[in-house]
C-alpha cells in the first residue's frame, strides 16, 4: 500500500522552528530537522503547541533562539 498523502496535513513552515537559528534549513522533510532533534522535530514544537522557549524531552540541551538575519 501507498501513502501518498502522508504529511500533507502538516504546516510546511514551523511557527516555532521558522526563526530559530538551529533550524536545518537545507532539509526538506516535514517536519524538519535541527540541532536539538537531529532525526525530526516533534510535531508539538512543529505545529507551534509549544514555542520549545524551555526544555523538551530528547532536545539534547539546546532550545529555540531566535536566528540573526
Amino acid at each position: 500500500m501507498i501513502d501518498i498523502d502522508k504529511g500533507h496535513n502538516l504546516p510546511v513552515y514551523s511557527p516555532t522552528c521558522y526563526n530559530c537559528k538551529w533550524l536545518h534549513r537545507e532539509c526538506l522533510q516535514i517536519p524538519g530537522k535541527c540541532k536539538a532533534f537531529p532525526d525530526v522535530i516533534p510535531l508539538t514544537i512543529w505545529t507551534g503547541k509549544n514555542d520549545h522557549h524551555n526544555s523538551y524531552p530528547g532536545d539534547n540541551g539546546i532550545q529555540f533562539d531566535e536566528r540573526e538575519e
